[in-house]
């Protein structure tokens, strides 16, 4: 009889202990807590001068496979484009888990690979095309672009002027590209400006093809953290016939979910 009441405070002490083990160990743990990566994301983005540039992700994370966009305000070769890649939670038995348990639950942490399609496939003006020839250009008009986006650089040329014998006589016949420039994300405006004292001179209209067949987007970003919470860097080189751009190019990110 007199070993019972000791079993008893034997066993309650252990269970105490135990319990007490497993609420420590646990501390900041869910039970089955999942990294996932779905949402806004805002932060920033360093360009190839370590300036930190405003940068946003909208991402979808279905089970690991990641969809999403960049948008980037204010960076030299980069202004956005469509994300996908893969999200991979951290291993089970990571700092803060329980060691007392077999289910991850402190697994809010993991690595995000993305690769990035821009939305600025950007390229020069490659051919211009005359729409309306207009009438009485006894003078070469002068030719200008409008200017591409932040990085680039402006596409010139020169008119052609039709002859009689083509029966395109006073009227612009062609454009002669000069510099097909560089970092358009959509066809330039074509603006035809008669010469000072051709008064009687227009009409001449015509739109430009931008190419960009020949540029291509290789960006990859790793990035480690929670799902609240991401930093990581991008290498790679972004869609650009700028020579600074076009270059190999790396960076860091940092990233907070809305």
């Amino acid at each position: 009889m007199t070993v019972r009441p000791f079993t008893l405070v034997l066993v309650v002490a252990l269970t105490t202990t135990l319990l007490s083990a497993c609420g420590g160990s646990s501390s900041g743990g869910v039970y089955n807590q999942a990294f996932n990566v779905s949402g806004q994301w805002t932060g920033t983005l360093s360009d190839s001068a370590s300036v930190a540039k405003a940068a946003s992700m909208a991402l979808s994370d279905g089970g690991g496979d990641v969809t999403g966009t960049l948008s980037v305000v204010g960076h030299t070769c980069i202004s956005g484009g469509s994300l996908t890649g893969t999200a991979v939670q951290s291993p089970a038995n990571t700092t803060g888990d329980n060691p007392l348990t077999g289910d991850q639950e402190n697994s809010n942490r993991g690595t995000v690979s993305l690769t990035i399609t821009s939305g600025q496939a950007s390229g020069g003006v490659s051919a211009v095309t005359i729409t309306l020839g207009g009438e009485n250009y006894n003078t070469l008009p002068t030719v200008s672009f409008s200017a591409p986006p932040s990085g680039g650089s402006r596409a010139t040329g020169v008119a052609v002027l039709g002859t009689a014998t083509a029966s395109t006589a006073g009227q612009v016949a062609g454009i002669i590209v000069t510099d097909s420039g560089s970092g358009y994300v959509t066809a330039p405006t074509v603006i035809i400006t008669a010469a000072s004292g051709d008064d009687d001179a227009q009409g001449a209209q015509a739109t430009a093809t931008i190419d960009t067949a020949t540029v291509t987007d290789s960006v990859t970003f790793t990035l480690t953290g929670s799902s609240s919470s991401l930093t990581g860097q991008y290498s790679g080189v972004w869609k650009s016939t700028s020579t600074r751009c076009a270059s190999q190019t790396q960076g860091t990110i940092t990233l907070s979910r809305l």
